[in-house]
């Protein structure tokens, strides 16, 4: 019998081609339980979660023109956590599935290779899975998490389904950025720390500048990596805040595949100055005018031309991926660091009293926050390779001089660390 096959969706095709032991474009989504992990439990709810989720059978394959994915019946093993979050999945040659579930103690990981899914994808499957293993392990009423969607409408390119055809006259053109530097940890060791803070608090604290979490959050990191800035550096490059944008929320779909886009906010010193309230208004100023429907459907006929291109499509992928490759680095010029806010989780009332919380780790070569809140807890997620953790220091800090209290962990010893 022929294995079903999807050709990759537009925003994961570069994946492949940009991933490196640098930068592997793997996620960690991870739950922490108040009980500690029952790994048989855990390997059957994996299984069950699998056969919701169609797509995430999927393996990675090489044609002449274009990697796609190819359904297998590989099945997933579940493991005690052996290996630094976010390590690489894919590796060519290598056929496997493209996401991995670990457990340590009390936590569950899900690991995933960007090509599969995004953030919201990524997060619908933990949710599912936790929500299966807490059916097994706590005889949780089966109410099911709130993902109402079909196996094909969760296998859906929505791409695709949004793409006119316009090409827009008008690209964005992002200079380069101020580029953080420092020393790294040997063999590409990924540094996370974390941080818990109450929500409420914080959108409190957003609220006094008449402004998003996500704004206030990024005008925090901005400030971070201005106090940490040598003064020589000031003002000869922006800082761009790279967010990702889940276009769910301005075109319907229920995919659990890629449908993100990018969006750069830049914040010039040499401009505005170093006044907090001013990075918050002007970083708020420029999500609102980016964010709109209008705009973002631009950016979706952008990311789909080149599939569509004639020239493009006979073009070999080895000579694709070469290009790819160079996009990929020259557009990470623009980039000082990037902010990816999951936002609200919610889990079915009866499963939150055996739940602590949800986090989210991004791999990248810069410096990587993400943030998801869960029953009035806030998770803030730093991933870096730099040793020094003092930009990450000081964006607690500054939560705190506000009032908000801070729960840190990391993956680094104290003895590992310069701060």
């Amino acid at each position: 019998m022929k294995s079903e096959w999807n050709k990759l969706d537009n925003a994961a095709k570069i994946f492949p081609a940009a991933q490196s032991k640098k930068d592997t474009q793997v996620f960690r989504f991870s739950c922490e339980l108040y009980k500690t992990v029952n790994k048989d439990l855990l390997q059957k709810a994996t299984e069950d979660t699998l056969e919701e989720f169609d797509i995430f059978k999927s393996i990675l394959r090489r044609g002449l023109f274009w990697y796609y994915l190819e359904e297998s019946d590989i099945k997933p093993i579940v493991r005690e956590e052996y290996k630094i979050p976010c390590s690489l999945i894919y590796q060519r040659n290598n056929h496997k599935l493209l996401f991995e579930v670990t457990y340590y103690r009390n936590r569950i990981n899900l690991e995933v290779f960007h090509v599969l899914t995004d953030g919201t994808g990524a997060m619908n499957f933990l949710k599912t899975l936790v929500s299966n293993y807490l059916a097994l392990a706590e005889n949780t009423a089966d109410s099911g998490v709130d993902y109402d969607a079909s196996s094909t409408q969760k296998s859906d390119d929505s791409f695709s389904k949004y793409y006119s055809g316009k090409i827009s006259s008008k690209q964005e053109n992002n200079p380069v950025a101020y580029k953080i530097v420092g020393r790294k940890y040997p063999d590409d060791k990924l540094k996370v720390i974390n941080g818990m803070v109450d929500v409420k608090k914080v959108l409190e604290e957003s609220h006094k500048y008449n402004s998003t979490l996500t704004a206030f959050l990024s005008a925090v990191l901005v400030k971070s990596i201005i106090d940490e800035m040598p003064v020589r550096s000031k003002g000869k490059k922006p800082i761009t805040i790279l967010i990702p944008v889940n276009l769910r929320n301005f075109f319907p779909s229920v995919s659990a595949r890629n449908f993100f886009c990018l969006t750069y906010i830049q914040y010039d010193i040499k401009k505005h100055g170093e006044d907090f309230e001013t990075m918050v208004d002007v970083i708020n100023t420029q999500l609102k005018s980016k964010l709109k429907a209008e705009k973002l459907l631009g950016t979706i006929d952008t990311y789909s031309a080149v599939e569509h291109n004639v020239i493009t499509r006979i073009v070999p992928l080895v000579v694709k991926d070469f290009f790819l490759r160079i996009a990929y680095r020259m557009s990470g010029r623009a980039v000082t660091a990037t902010f990816s806010n999951i936002g609200i989780v919610k889990m079915p009332e009866n499963m939150n009293k055996f739940i602590k919380c949800f986090d989210v780790y991004i791999s990248t070569d810069k410096l990587q926050l993400c943030s998801c809140s869960f029953d009035g807890k806030l998770t803030l997620g730093f991933t870096s390779q730099f040793i020094s953790s003092d930009i990450e220091m000081r964006f607690f800090r500054e939560l705190t001089s506000r009032g908000i209290d801070v729960e840190l962990t990391s993956n680094i010893h104290d003895d590992e660390r310069n701060d």
